[in-house]
């Protein structure tokens, strides 16, 4: 696979620039950096991936180069500096085989893709003007996306030849209220020039007014736009071009705000979603969302969740309406029952990833007459516990405690396995702690584990726990392990440091994080 990578550095060497200065200086670097990206595009025809950070407006060159790779299926444009609306339309043009984007790394709450939600061709706009049908929707070039316009909306002295045949198919509307229109006045509609509509392409000429356009993501199924602020609007008016879109992520973002009706209006326009990443959203995402998005799109299959407003609702939600889950991350949710991790390992058969950390599941609401049906799972990280027996009930901890064991070895594909727990029980029957005291040797089945995380530990791991792991566990290649404060100064620090020790001697490429 072929692929592309590069970058601008926006250092420079006067820290007394002022902003206009220091964005000139970028857009002149990253102009530079673009011809010899064009150069190495025009080389390489057969590229399938491509990443770099743009600033401002894409020169033609460029858009042209990208226009002959007819295989990029994968572009990454993160840290996209002075977006351009304009610029974004012509690469999606230009790129219509791409498969995923990526626009992380940005600020764009200022921006509502308003003229992506429009499927008319340029040619219809004169028509609806003389008819009055524009239900006032004013026309209106984005002076920030014009290529023919300088930055404050007058005409620059040169203009690149090339870069007046480029125009995008599509007309660009705004309404009165949008903040681009509010920004600058807008004059009546009988007064807009006819040059101020963007010229229709030679070879749309022919075509009939009302043409329905082909959308502009119609090969994409993965859209990225992490650690990026963005509204409501954008995304929207976004999936409207991508009817073939299955993967959103939005992971570290902020300003997204749905409302009740969002879920219904992106299983309108991407009814093919099955993978949503939403983690790192604070509680800007409640139970409500997900709950929504679990009843228009019963097939996901990727819920990512965590460090979010996600709590039992969705949860429940997840269990009852998404029947071919396979990823769920729930790291840090707050709220989640612990009998709920239960039931749902219990009924997810298709369950391949559930990512919990910081989520509680104690083992005495492990179900004694039935055992999870998540055979396949692949990756579990949890928080492990054994309470103090309620009262009434008298089971030990040695019996509950090989009850978790019971569970744990009949997944047999694990690979990544994170636990944590046993802290919450005292004296001489800790709860599980991944030692041959506690009852280690029961997960002799786990012969594909990769990658073992442990924490919060009660009882240490010696010598001979870390010499059963490595001779029953041949593609172990990484051990983490989280030690408490109370812990580290106890003697079971001084015995966990031991068989680090040995095992780093043991098995000198092994991956040992101590934290």
């Amino acid at each position: 696979m072929l692929a592309y990578n590069t970058h601008i550095n926006k250092h420079t060497d006067s820290g007394d620039l002022g902003h206009q200065n220091s964005k000139n200086v970028n857009n002149n670097t990253f102009l530079v950096m673009a011809e010899s990206l064009v150069q190495v595009l025009q080389s390489n025809k057969n590229l399938e991936r491509l990443q770099f950070k743009p600033f401002g407006r894409i020169p033609s060159t460029l858009l042209k180069a990208m226009a002959q790779l007819a295989n990029l299926r994968f572009l990454s444009l993160d840290g996209w500096d002075d977006f351009q609306e304009y610029s974004l339309q012509l690469i999606l043009e230009s790129c219509s085989r791409l498969s995923h984007l990526s626009l992380g790394e940005n600020d764009l709450t200022r921006f509502t893709l308003e003229s992506f939600a429009d499927t008319r061709s340029v040619s219809a706009i004169p028509e609806l003007l003389s008819t009055g049908k524009t239900e006032g929707l004013v026309v209106k070039l984005e002076r920030h996306d014009d290529p023919i316009k300088g930055g404050n909306g007058s005409s620059v002295l040169y203009v690149d030849q090339d870069l007046k045949e480029i125009h995008s198919k599509r007309p660009v509307l705004f309404r009165s209220s949008s903040p681009s229109s509010s920004l600058w006045p807008s004059p009546p509609l009988e007064r807009i020039p006819h040059s101020s509509y963007r010229p229709t392409p030679p070879y749309q000429q022919k075509s009939h007014q009302n043409a329905t356009l082909t959308p502009l993501g119609s090969c994409l199924q993965s859209l990225s736009l992490n650690q990026s602020g963005l509204r409501q609007d954008f995304l929207e008016n976004f999936t409207r071009q991508c009817p073939r879109l299955e993967h959103i992520s939005l992971l570290d973002g902020w300003g997204f705000y749905p409302s009740s009706r969002f879920a219904s209006i992106l299983a309108e326009s991407c009814p093919n979603l099955r993978r949503l990443e939403f983690r790192g959203q604070a509680l800007d995402l409640q139970d409500e969302f997900f709950v929504s998005l679990c009843a228009q799109f019963p097939g996901l299959q990727w819920i990512h969740a965590g460090k979010s407003g996600f709590s039992q609702g969705g949860l429940d939600a997840v269990r009852m309406s998404c029947h071919s889950i396979v990823s769920l991350n729930l790291d840090g949710a707050h709220g989640i029952k612990s009998y709920s991790l239960d039931l749902l390992l219990r009924t997810c058969g298709t369950l391949k990833s559930l990512r919990a950390e910081g989520v509680v599941l104690n083992g005495r609401d492990l179900a004694k007459d039935s055992r999870w049906a998540c055979r396949a799972l692949e990756t579990l990280v949890i928080e492990i516990e054994i309470w103090d027996a309620p009262l009434g009930e008298s089971e030990s901890v040695e019996d509950v405690r090989g009850r978790v064991y019971d569970h744990l070895s009949d997944l047999a594909r694990l690979q990544v396995l994170g636990l944590g727990g046993g802290h919450r029980v005292g004296g001489l029957s800790p709860g599980v702690d991944l030692t041959l005291e506690s009852g280690l040797a029961k997960l002799g089945s786990l012969l594909c584990l990769e990658q073992l995380h442990i924490r919060s530990l009660f009882r240490a791991i010696r010598v001979d726990d870390i010499r059963w792991m490595v001779e029953n566990w041949p593609r172990l290649w990484m051990l983490g392990i989280g030690k408490s404060p109370a812990f580290a100064r106890s003697r079971g620090g001084d015995n966990t440091n031991k068989a680090v020790e040995w095992l780093a001697h043991s098995r000198p490429g092994i991956d040992i994080r101590i934290y």
